[in-house]
């Protein structure tokens, strides 16, 4: 599939080698240096809970000479999908029954939290850092929250991915489908990506892989490369479920669209998201149509 799940998977798709060149330390990024995250216990609402497991403090460097597609060993045990930061990240990432489906990840939760924020900014800057990228885009609307942070922290300029009839001077792409319903075509300003340019495409949550190939088909049709798709949250079970199971295939939907080629990376899937948010009395789904 196209998801880069595991290491060998991940050092295949980008062509990674071991030879990656040396770095410098990072500037200092947008907010304070992270003291720790304490994993929270039980149910909540995405709440910081006690630092009574604090995250050690990992340091984030940034290549001088980033090779393409190079990401080091250090950096793929660190930050692999599930692993010891996205475990304790993953509190702070409660569930809620929204929009009709049981379990709607609600990024909130660590959004209230900086040192969380932070964190999640860091190990990205750090992955993409190694990579090297010409260009952030992030797709509307959380795309938004997540994409500019990191690509500041790069130095890179951040590109917007809307809506249609949000900006001038767009191309757009055809209408896809997603978890929730069919839905109209993203756009892109016509002069913010060059033939040639690698860019990071960036949301928060991964599902069927609807609104990644839209955002994927405009980059290409500027002649762009989209070196990944990363994302907070990657749904697994749309990777290449069954025919038996009736979910929408992700690895189909990009086979048939060309795009097979291009790696996904979520830093935690469904399998660590176990914090159900407490409702209150009353609560109701009121989230919009789908």
């Amino acid at each position: 599939p196209p998801c880069a799940l595991s290491k060998s998977k991940a050092m295949r798709g980008l062509g990674i080698h071991k030879a990656c060149s040396h770095f410098l330390l990072l500037l200092p990024l947008l907010l304070p240096p992270t003291a720790g995250i304490g994993a929270s216990q039980g149910h909540g609402q995405g709440q910081a809970a006690s630092t009574s497991s604090p995250l050690t403090e990992q340091p984030v460097s940034v290549s001088s000479t980033a090779t393409s597609g190079c990401i080091s060993d250090n950096i793929m045990s660190r930050h692999e999908q599930d692993g010891e930061e996205a475990r304790q990240i993953a509190q702070y990432l409660p569930y809620f029954p929204f929009k009709g489906i049981p379990r709607f990840y609600d990024i909130g939760g660590f959004l209230a939290e900086p040192e969380v924020f932070q964190r999640i900014v860091d190990i990205f800057v750090a992955r993409y850092a190694e990579i090297g990228i010409d260009s952030v885009a992030g797709l509307d609307a959380r795309g938004f929250i997540l994409g500019p942070p990191i690509a500041l922290a790069l130095k890179k300029p951040f590109i917007m991915m809307r809506k249609e009839g949000k900006m001038p001077n767009t191309i757009s792409s055809s209408a896809y489908n997603t978890e929730y319903g069919k839905r109209a075509g993203l756009t892109v300003q016509k002069d913010r990506i060059k033939k040639g340019d690698r860019v990071l495409v960036i949301d928060d949550l991964v599902a069927t892989g609807g609104t990644l190939s839209s955002a994927i088909n405009l980059v290409h049709a500027l002649e762009g490369t989209v070196v990944e798709c990363a994302c907070v949250v990657e749904l697994k079970m749309f990777i290449d479920p069954t025919e038996e199971s009736g979910l929408p295939s992700r690895t189909r939907l990009f086979k048939e669209q060309g795009i097979e080629g291009v790696p996904v990376w979520g830093l935690i899937s469904e399998d660590v998201l176990t914090n159900e948010a407490e409702l209150p009395e009353g609560y109701v789904d009121d989230g919009e149509e789908h």
